[in-house]
Order: C-alpha cells, then sequence, then structure tokens
C-alpha cells in the first residue's frame, strides 16, 4: 500500500474473470479503497462476481485485523467451498493491471498550474474511485488520479479547462485566480498537477490533480433524511449565473448532475455556502448540453429540496427557470431567480 494512505476497509472490484471448463477460474481484482490488485484463484468455475469480490475483501480484511497492515501476498488460492485457502505473492507484472500510457506537465511555458509531487501528499483516504482525501500543505484536499489509462484523458481535459479559466480571468495572481474561479465560474479549481515518482506511475509523469475539499455533493447529502438539503433560491441563481459565464468563455461542463455539484459550506462571517461544481470536461453519453442539464438539475433541487417547494412563489420561480435552460435561455432563467440581494 502506498507509504502516504491510510488504510480502509476493502472495496474489492473484478475486473476480469478467466474461466477454464471444468478446471477453475482467475479473477483480476483490484482493491480500490487500498489502490491494490490481487489474484484469486477457484479449483472451479465461479461467475459470480459478488462471491469472488466477498472472498478476496473477506482475507485482506482479516489479515489486516490480525496484523494492522496490508497483507504482503497478493495471491488467493482455495476452493469454492471457500476452504482451504493458500496466499502466495507473485510477481507484480504477474497481478496488477498496470498504467500503461502517460502524460507529462510543467516543462512546457504554456502550462500554467503549478506541479507537486506525489509523496507531498498526506493522509491519502478513499472517498471513490480515482478520488482520494488528504492534505497538502497543512490544507484540505481531493486527490484525483489517474488509476487506469482511461483516466488520463479526462485529467487532461481538467487541466486544460482550468488554464483556459484562468487565461480568462486574467492577470491575477494564481491564489487570486484561483478564488475568481469559485466566485465567478462555481468551478473548484485545481491547486496542483500531482507527479509521480514511482509505481503504478511512469516517474515524472502526472499521476492527478489536486483540488481545495469543497464540501459534499449533493447525491451524498440527499441520502441523509434527516438533514434536509439547505438548498437556497440565491444559491441556484448564482449557480445559473456561474454555468452561463462557463459557457461565455467556449466552455462546457459536459456532466452537470447532482453527484457533480458540491454544496462549498460559507467560510468567514460574510461568507455563503456555494453549490459549485466539479468533474468539468468529459461530455457524458446523450449529454444535451449545459444548459438543459442544469434545469434538470433545477428539477431535482425542487424534488429533494422541501424549504424550495413550501413557498409557493419559490417553487414557481424555479419551475420558470428549468423551464427557461430547457430553452437554452439563460437570460430568462435568471430573471426569474433573482432574489433581491443578486
Amino acid at each position: 500500500m502506498e507509504s502516504n494512505r491510510r488504510w480502509h476497509d476493502p472495496e474489492v472490484e473484478i475486473f476480469s474473470n478467466l474461466i477454464t471448463p471444468g478446471t477453475c477460474c482467475s479473477a483480476e481484482a483490484y482493491d480500490l479503497a487500498n489502490r491494490r490488485w490481487y489474484r484469486l484463484d477457484v479449483d472451479a468455475e465461479v461467475q459470480d462476481e459478488d462471491w469472488l469480490s466477498s472472498t478476496v475483501a473477506k482475507h485482506v480484511r482479516e489479515f489486516y485485523s490480525a496484523n494492522e497492515k496490508v497483507p504482503p501476498w497478493n495471491t488467493i488460492k482455495t476452493t469454492a467451498r471457500g476452504s482451504p485457502v493458500t496466499f502466495e505473492t507473485k510477481p507484480d507484472g504477474y497481478v496488477d493491471r498496470p498504467i500503461t500510457k502517460s502524460l507529462s506537465y510543467g516543462l512546457e511555458p504554456t502550462d500554467k498550474l503549478p506541479t507537486t509531487a506525489f509523496d507531498q501528499l498526506e493522509n491519502l483516504t478513499y472517498i471513490s474511485r480515482s478520488a482520494d482525501r488528504c492534505t497538502w500543505h497543512g490544507k484540505d484536499c481531493v486527490f484525483k488520479r489517474i488509476e487506469f489509462d482511461v483516466d488520463i484523458k479526462p485529467i487532461m481535459t481538467e487541466i486544460r479547462i482550468r488554464e483556459s479559466l484562468i487565461n480568462a480571468i486574467g492577470s491575477a495572481g494564481p491564489a487570486d485566480a484561483n478564488a475568481e474561479m469559485l466566485r465567478r465560474f462555481l468551478v473548484v479549481p485545481v491547486l496542483a498537477v500531482v507527479i509521480g515518482k514511482s509505481k503504478p506511475w511512469k516517474p515524472g509523469t502526472v499521476a492527478g490533480i489536486l483540488m481545495p475539499f469543497a464540501g459534499q455533493d449533493l447525491e451524498i447529502l440527499a441520502r441523509d433524511a434527516d438533514l434536509p438539503l439547505p438548498i437556497t433560491e440565491h444559491q441556484l441563481w448564482d449557480l445559473v449565473r456561474g454555468v452561463r459565464e462557463l459557457g461565455k468563455c467556449g466552455v462546457e461542463h459536459g456532466d452537470i448532475k447532482y453527484w457533480n455539484t458540491v454544496l462549498q459550506p460559507a467560510e468567514g462571517e460574510d461568507a455563503s455556502a456555494k453549490l459549485v461544481l466539479i468533474d468539468l470536461g468529459s461530455v457524458a453519453p446523450g449529454y444535451d448540453g449545459d444548459a438543459k442539464a442544469l434545469g434538470a438539475l433545477l428539477l431535482w433541487c425542487l424534488e429533494h429540496v422541501p424549504a424550495l417547494r413550501e413557498n409557493q412563489a419559490t417553487m414557481a420561480k424555479v419551475d420558470a427557470a428549468a423551464a427557461a435552460l430547457a430553452e437554452e435561455d439563460f437570460d430568462t432563467a435568471l430573471e426569474s431567480l433573482s432574489p433581491a440581494d443578486a
């Protein structure tokens, strides 16, 4: 396990399962939570991926509970009954699915974002596939990593979009540009491009991007039935304004959804909570544009935020704004939501 990573209860996915009829199966298993590959060999045909993943998770969890460290082995051999079981340590190339492509950054004068080494990140803690929470120079951050080859293009797109927004902001310094990116576009900035020094990345190439932790996304917040989502009309107006500003700069988010929208807590006495966007640039299949997606998000908020529905005037404003966005009319949407203090 990475030396700067905190242990997390295993979250195992099966990436392939080679079955030899009447003989055995060999499964490639990846523990997302601890970023480790395992191989599981079973002496019978097993096509149940839940059984395969839970078997790997069980043995990894048991070893850690008994030894307070990740297992030295990476191969598990067992039967369809689950016993007996033996453990082996195979060469990494035999078990791991390596990252074969790479991305360079920070060597060209046009590269605008700062860089930092992967080993400067501390207390890496699993959030989801490709995302870890961490600390960096005392800041609470999120590390969005290149975990597989397919992650390289989205990471590069995120970098280039932030650079284009920095160009649109103008001559502000990096810290001011980050604050302005949040204020003007409601987009979480990239603090640094992270450079790897060892596997799984080719030394000196991009391992991922580092962003400030901006809060929980709306999907996570909506799961807590005891805490109604504290979303206001003003926050919706501000988000519509920010997405319109993105469009003016020629930037499309590409996947505006509740899981890509974060509620950023207020910071400071005069500040207020904001809805801000993450995961820019990877256009979802069948995506119908930012305006229509944003309108759908407004309707999702109406459904999940009682405070918006309980006020008839507010509900009518949000409905009208969503209808305007369905016609890609940002100006009318903003007029519909316009609060007195806008």
